[in-house]
């Protein structure tokens, strides 16, 4: 319409430029399906790379990045611990087990490589850098999650025990007071929202 109006001469200036819709509304995370759960299960099942992807998506809550990202030191066997930077958690026994597995897998089959993270490929088998989003999509890309849904699953279950208390969700999982209080209206609705 303005572009109408401005080449007939009748406007010279868009007057909503520069409005603002304000911000939108923060959507509220939902849980993933028993089904969605089912099957993500049975597929991490027969891959070592998905079934510890899982584990540090699902269990402990790592952002996709982390978990790409995340060096191979981090798992630590001995003392029983996930460790690196701001993540300090204890090694659950599914956890552990997809590590030993996953590492046993990753060591038959790059015997000799130097790179320091966890997840390789055989891209970055031969380099230093971690694996990219692009060797984390397919090994999603047929089943009813994403891995950011994923994640959200796991601390909207940890906000179900724990009676939705923002505070704990944003010490457990370093978010921000926002992002716990977002996970915490899927429990406890805005009663101003009606």
């Amino acid at each position: 319409m303005f572009k109408t109006l401005r080449s007939q001469r009748l406007l010279f200036a868009n007057p909503a430029r520069g409005l603002s819709l304000g911000a939108r509304p923060a959507s509220v995370p939902t849980p993933l399906s028993p089904e969605a759960i089912q099957t993500l299960a049975a597929a991490a099942e027969g891959d070592p790379a998905l079934k510890l992807l899982v584990a540090l998506i699902g269990i402990h809550a790592l952002y996709p990045h982390q978990a790409r990202e995340l060096p191979l030191a981090a798992v630590d066997f001995t003392g029983g611990r996930l460790v690196h930077g701001d993540i300090d958690h204890p090694l659950d026994a599914f956890t552990r087990q997809a590590a030993a597995d996953y590492i046993r897998r990753r060591h038959s089959r790059w015997p000799h490589t130097r790179n320091p993270h966890l997840f390789l490929s055989s891209q970055t088998a031969h380099s230093c850098t971690p694996v990219t989003i692009g060797w984390m999509q397919p090994l999603l890309k047929d089943l009813p999650v994403t891995a950011q849904r994923l994640r959200e699953d796991r601390i909207l279950e940890e906000a179900a025990v724990t009676g939705a208390d923002p505070q704990h969700l944003c010490a457990v999982f370093n978010i921000t007071p926002d992002t716990g209080l977002r996970y915490t209206r899927t429990f406890h609705p805005d009663p101003l929202s009606d």
